[in-house]
């Protein structure tokens, strides 16, 4: 298991998307952040996960790597940012570009599947399990 940690500034979308990318090139195990107050307050995240982050090059000889452009993925995407903003976290607390692909790859039926989708928590089938069900269905 290894460990990076990142800083997101609030009016700065590119640490976001540095952060996305990062996510979906690992199989993140737990992701920590904190909002740190200040002068000019800041995200800082800390993300355990396994593999290797793919260089530039080979993600772009990659295909896969690169986030889905599907209907069934905008659909997560966007139930994902809606709940976060309700919940006050960043999008990738709720679920990662990664295991949202992985989700659409598998096509669970029931919760039973949900749950063994690769880097899915059991306390995230739990919490959002059926909301992304309900999706998928209505989605794919």
């Amino acid at each position: 298991m290894q460990c990076q940690t990142f800083t997101l500034r609030l009016d700065h979308a590119r640490d976001l998307e540095q952060l996305n990318a990062f996510l979906a090139q690992v199989m993140p195990i737990q992701v920590s952040s904190s909002l740190v107050m200040g002068h000019a307050p800041f995200w800082s995240v800390l993300v355990f996960y396994e593999g290797e982050p793919k260089t530039p090059s080979s993600r772009q000889t990659n295909p896969a790597a690169e986030p889905s452009s599907s209907p069934a993925f905008e659909a997560l995407r966007k139930w994902r940012s809606q709940k976060a903003k309700q919940e006050g976290v960043p999008p990738y607390v709720i679920a990662t570009n990664a295991e949202l692909q992985a989700i659409l790859k598998s096509k669970p039926k029931t919760p039973a599947e949900l749950g063994e989708v690769k880097g899915l928590s059991q306390a995230k089938v739990q919490k959002y399990g059926r909301e992304i069900l309900q999706i998928l269905n209505q989605a794919l």
